[in-house]
């Protein structure tokens, strides 16, 4: 009876230790053992996961960066337009503040403000189309000037606007004056500049002596500034004298003018 109580307990507590302690037991190991596999490749995944939240950060950064420089740019580009816009408008005010400075100036001459609106296709270096014409009263042979500087004569009138034939074209000849010795001669334009021509041997000619219109033939009134003398370039064996002229007037910069219609 003893024996058989005995084996009942140690049936029981085998049992017990098949049940509850050896599953515990392997529970524990599978679990390490889970744990041990799954710690490194979850910390790659962390580590991965932290890598792409700050890619996708820079990636953000970049993209705002981009905006803010692409704002930045053009807020650039406005000030330099603006700039530029301010400076033209200053150029603009000083050459008319000059124009009518000489206008006031000169109350004897009806003079007809004027703007270049463009350039002969045709003949490049010879003439210039100005914005008045036979509407304003403008008429051909004319004088067009800057500034008190003859600059050219109207060749050509249209209702709104006209052609000026400008006193550095090959085509341009004019009665002129030597300012000192009242000699006359002739004016003549050409590529490689203006001349003055018909000049007697015997004329004595100073240094940057002013050259002015004559008043004879044509429309051009008398005493309006051409330019200066210059260097002689007439050959010992010419009859006449032949000089350079000088003008004050940049050509190739002209903007805003004045017609003289009358006197």
């Amino acid at each position: 009876m003893k024996r058989r109580s005995l084996l009942i307990w140690l049936v029981v507590a085998i049992a017990v230790i098949v049940i509850f302690i050896i599953p515990s037991a392997i529970s524990r190991k599978s679990s390490d053992f889970i744990l041990a596999i799954t710690t490194p490749v979850s910390r790659v995944l962390v580590s991965a996961g932290r890598k792409i939240t700050s890619t996708f950060s820079v990636i953000s950064e970049i993209g705002n960066l981009r905006k803010d420089n692409q704002r930045l740019t053009e807020d650039l580009v406005r000030a330099k337009v603006d700039s530029a816009r301010l400076t033209e408008l200053e150029i603009e005010n000083n050459e008319l503040r000059k124009q009518l400075e000489y206008k006031e100036a000169h109350p004897e001459m009806k003079l007809v403000p004027t703007n270049v609106v463009g350039l002969d296709p045709t003949n490049f270096y010879d003439t210039i189309v100005v914005d008045k014409g036979s509407n304003d009263g403008i008429t051909q042979g004319i004088a067009v000037i800057s500034l008190g500087v003859l600059v050219g004569k109207i060749d050509e009138v249209w209702g709104e606007s006209s052609r000026v034939l400008l006193i550095t074209s090959k085509d341009s000849i004019i009665q002129v004056m030597l300012e000192n010795s009242r000699t006359t001669g002739i004016l003549k334009g050409g590529i490689s500049g203006m001349t003055l021509e018909n000049i007697p041997l015997d004329t004595p000619i100073a240094g940057g002596e002013n050259i002015i219109t004559s008043g004879l033939g044509g429309k051009l009134p008398k005493g309006i500034l051409i330019g200066k003398a210059g260097k002689e370039i007439s050959a010992k064996s010419d009859i006449f004298k032949a000089i350079e002229v000088k003008s004050p007037i940049n050509f190739f910069k002209l903007e805003s003018l004045f017609i003289v219609s009358g006197v």
